[in-house]
């Protein structure tokens, strides 16, 4: 969904919302980039060069988050870094300006680029939130920009989505506005419809796809349509004239104690919360009373004061705050004598629904009041409309909207979670002091509006008729695993960890405490407009007391549980502890090689234990024995640590397997790769020869095919795909080299990512001439990231023409989990013969699967085939010298030229003219060795 800065919020009403999705409307979805997290690049792009440089100046003890498609600190926060002046909005934009004008490697793009889009502060947290919005010659890149959250002085929290790739990209368009709004309402769903309220503009749209990480310009094109009811946005490729995207920003869906104490109040008989058949009645709030020349409303309590002389008044839902409209007939109003009146279906003629969005509105008010009274939304007039034609749904346009009942639904006006859920957007809305309006999370914010009323993970029992409600926040939906690209679906992760969060809070906190927690932290992190995959830094800046992020909040520990469960943790669903190492390359004959890992700390006061040693295990015979050497622990910083150890040199010709094992006080133990010997790392020792490589980057893929081997023959089956990776079900969110590669299913439109059950397919390389060898050993190395179940269930094979050269673990057991999961780019290296003698040889990746549990698959990039060099011929012993007496004098150097070709030496120095000459030799060959 477009995002919205606070000025923007000032130009254009509020946005629609709904309850659930509609089989009558199209919604769509705003095309925002799918976020993954993987440690392995985390740590390679925490170890480069610019964030390096961070740390060693302003960025002392941060910790960050990346994006790592664009490599920039996507969210990085830390120790408090103290802001030179905040008197006023333009001494914060100058002090914000001048840290990055410090810092222009971290921000990536030339402040001249980035224009001010939003300065708010909140006098009650000492909050100001910054925002500065991506241009691209002036042209707007979509989520594009930097955002910074300043507390109590100090810069405690930075995003940085400045989309460096995007410098230099053509910014005009080839077809007009006019054309594009053309375009938008007729490859738009609503075509026969009536537009108004057309406009457009250029932006830059960021897209990952198929072939990676693209820049569409498009216009961005509004409209507006009553029938159907829709606040349309679209982008139209300004090249093409392609509709790329649209959704409907009207997004539709699938008590008190009576205290009249005989005084002249109104009260009300209404559903209790839904429509079950419980009733409760209530006092009235703020509603109006008049005998038709003056008027007067109810308190809080239903009480009224009437100083007329006239005896017959009359009181409706046209309240004080609230105004209630029936949309399937007149609007209830009602006569009485005065002293105390009570609404009831048996004695009065108006519709239930009105009295119950009436009284349900105004206890999310007081909601509001109690925990948020300084949010447009809590104490603005608001209108509702009940009855509207349709059913099954309600949505939110700065009015709430609700349907009448059906054969399946009731009316959803009478259903106290519809209503609060409705309120919820316009919380949202009105809330943002920063950030982007996401649908998704609206939907989620909405749905936890709603139990923070109810108490109850059911969102709105009896939606439908038959008693059932329509979501359930408890389940551990998570991302990006279970991101479905639907609003009401994708908002339940973020629903779920607010859930999640109350209920571990009351575990520490008594439960009035641990309510008033979780709403404050709700209420406080939603100013900054997080889409879900940011929401867990948002709440860890409410939490907040005392401008340093680098020495935790009162309730990260909490915070923390409750967002990995769902995905939304400082590092996505990663442990707090982390064991990172970046695999090595071939290593040099006879070099000692150098072991490094890094072990880090994301939350020292959520973690039990510590790392305190470690060790490297290695094997030189393809994993049946293996051996381990010691790591020397030495600390970093606070939170990082790194392990370090040599380990003697290897002979040429030697495969060596082997893994890092960190080990705590208690015994425990943390691998990487974490399945140790299951999926350890491999490279070569000694000189290789490069036949054949293939790093899949051009043309279709390297000319590999594709088949399926056996198993049902339904859409996917066969689904080896070539491109970029969506980072789905455990696959990298990028190739190892460039952007393409060759995968089990990429994740992209509506695949998941996983390879299916009962399906046996395969990857067939190009053949690759091998004549050079002459039958000798050659060396097949090719990055993998493989993801499959325990080999007992699921098998991943590699082959050489036909015959098996290598597959995964199998326990040879039927209850066991022994899976293989690769967390990062793995060197894979194995010794291969030209079995048949013919000169070419055919490499294949193969899938079978069973009927269980599925994972991702294969990820195979940069292929290559080496010939093993063989050793040079020792230098011949020179011929004794008869002159040489072998006693130093004047006889010890004897210059003696044959056919004045050389000079020779009778000096102990003497065979190094025979290494330089090898060392020449090796220099002229052509030979690449991998590193």
């Amino acid at each position: 969904m477009t995002p919205i800065t606070l000025l923007a919020l000032s130009l254009i009403s509020p946005q629609s919302l709904a309850f659930a999705p509609s089989q009558e409307v199209h919604i769509g979805m705003e095309p925002t980039r799918l976020l993954t997290v993987h440690a392995a690049h985390q740590y390679r792009l925490r170890k480069g060069e610019i964030w390096s440089s961070f740390l060693q100046g302003d960025g002392a003890g941060w910790q960050v988050r990346f994006d790592e498609r664009t490599g920039t600190a996507h969210r990085a926060w830390g120790p408090g870094i103290p802001m030179e002046d905040l008197s006023s909005e333009q001494a914060v934009e100058a002090s914000m300006r001048r840290f990055m004008d410090k810092n222009p490697d971290l921000i990536g793009v030339p402040q001249s680029d980035l224009k001010t889009t939003h300065l708010g502060y909140i006098p009650a947290t000492d909050t100001w939130y910054v925002q500065f919005q991506r241009t691209e010659q002036g042209v707007e890149v979509r989520y594009g920009g930097v955002t910074a959250r300043i507390r109590h002085g100090k810069l405690i929290l930075l995003g940085v989505d400045t989309y460096p790739q995007a410098t230099g990209l053509g910014t005009r368009p080839e077809i007009n506005a006019k054309l594009a709004e053309k375009a938008a309402l007729s490859l738009g769903p609503a075509p026969d419809a009536q537009h108004q309220g057309l406009s457009s503009q250029l932006v830059l749209l960021p897209k990952d796809g198929h072939y990676g990480l693209g820049f569409h310009l498009t216009w961005e094109v509004k409209s507006t349509t009553t029938q159907p009811v829709g606040q349309w946005v679209s982008h139209i490729d300004a090249f093409s004239g392609e509709l790329l995207n649209v959704y409907n920003e009207v997004r539709f869906s699938q008590g008190s104690q009576r205290d009249g104490d005989g005084r002249n109040a109104i009260f009300g008989t209404h559903d209790e919360r839904t429509v079950d058949g419980t009733t409760t009645t209530s006092p009235v709030p703020f509603t109006r009373v008049h005998d038709g020349q003056q008027a007067v409303y109810t308190d809080a309590n239903g009480v009224y004061t009437y100083l007329g002389e006239s005896a017959e008044l009359t009181t409706d839902f046209m309240g004080e705050h609230i105004r209630v409209y029936n949309e399937e007939d007149s609007d209830a109003s009602q006569g009485f004598n005065g002293g105390e009146f009570t609404w009831t279906q048996d004695d009065h003629d108006f519709d239930i629904a009105e009295l119950d969005s009436y009284i349900f509105l105004h206890q999310v008010r007081d909601w509001g009041m109690d925990y948020a009274p300084d949010v447009e939304m809590v104490t603005a007039d608001l209108i509702s409309r009940v009855n509207l034609e349709s059913s099954c749904n309600a949505y939110y346009d700065g009015s709430v909207n609700f349907y009448r009942a059906s054969n399946q639904c009731n009316a959803t006006g009478r259903i106290a979670d519809v209503n609060y859920h409705e309120w919820g957007h316009g919380f949202h809305y009105y809330s943002l002091e920063a950030g982007t309006w996401d649908g998704p999370l609206s939907e989620g914010l909405s749905d936890a509006v709603a139990f923070f009323l109810t108490g109850d993970s059911i969102i709105s029992p009896y939606f439908m008729k038959n008693g059932s409600g329509i979501r359930n926040v408890a389940p551990d939906r998570r991302y990006p695993e279970d991101w479905e690209g639907e609003v009401h679906a994708d908002g339940l992760i973020f629903a779920g960890a607010v859930w999640d969060l109350w209920e571990i809070l009351r575990e520490v906190q008594d439960d009035e405490e641990a309510y008033d927690t979780t709403v404050n932290l709700f209420v406080n992190a939603i100013k900054g407009g997080p889409t879900i995959p940011d929401s867990y830094d948002e709440f860890i800046v409410a939490d907040d007391n005392d401008g340093n992020l680098g020495n935790g909040t009162p309730n990260q520990c909490q915070i923390i549980e409750a967002f990995q469960r769902h995905g939304l943790g400082p590092m996505g669903s990663a442990s707090l502890l982390q064991l990172n190492h970046t695999p090595l390359g071939n290593q040099i004959a006879g070099d000692p090689l150098v072991v490094r890992a890094e072990v880090l700390n994301l939350a020292e006061d959520c973690v039990e234990t510590t790392i305190d040693s470690g060790f490297v295990h290695f094997s030189t015979d393809q994993g049946k024995t293996w051996k381990k050497q010691a790591l020397v622990l030495s600390e970093s910083t606070a939170a990082t640590a790194e392990l370090t150890g040599n380990l003697a040199g290897f002979e040429a010709g030697t495969i060596v397997h082997y893994y890092i094992e960190g080990v705590s006080s208690d015994g425990l133990s943390q691998n990487a790769p974490k399945g140790a010997s299951i999926n350890p790392h491999s490279f070569y020792v000694g000189e290789l020869i490069e036949v054949y490589c293939e790093n899949f980057e051009n043309g279709n893929g390297g000319g590999y095919t594709h088949e399926l081997v056996s198993g049902r023959n339904d859409e996917g089956a066969d689904d080896w795909q070539w491109g970029a990776p969506a980072g789905k079900a455990g696959d990298p969110s990028q190739a190892h080299s460039g952007q393409k590669l060759w995968a089990n299913d990429l994740g992209w439109d509506n695949y998941d990512g996983q390879y299916q059950n009962n399906k046996h397919n395969r990857l067939l390389s190009t053949p690759i001439d091998v004549s050079e060898a002459n039958g000798e050993e050659l060396i097949l190395q090719f990055r993998r990231w493989l993801t499959i179940e325990d080999g007992f269930f699921d098998e991943a094979r590699v082959h050489v023409d036909g015959e098996a050269v290598w597959s995964n673990h199998n326990s040879n057991q039927d209850d066991a989990a022994e899976h293989h999961i690769d967390e990062t780019w793995a060197l894979h290296t194995n010794s291969i013969y030209d079995a048949d003698g013919d000169g070419s040889i055919q490499i294949t990746w193969e899938m079978e699967s069973d009927q269980g549990l599925t994972m991702g698959g294969w990820n195979v990039d940069d292929v290559c085939v080496y010939r093993i060099s063989s050793p040079p011929e020792p230098e011949p012993e020179p011929e004794p010298d008869p002159l040489d007496t072998g006693v130093d004098g004047d006889f010890g150097e004897l210059g003696l030229e044959a056919n004045g070709a050389c000079a020779c030496s009778s000096s102990p120095t003497a065979p190094q003219s025979g290494f330089m000459a090898l060392l020449l030799g090796l220099v002229l060959g052509v030979r690449r060795r991998q590193e």
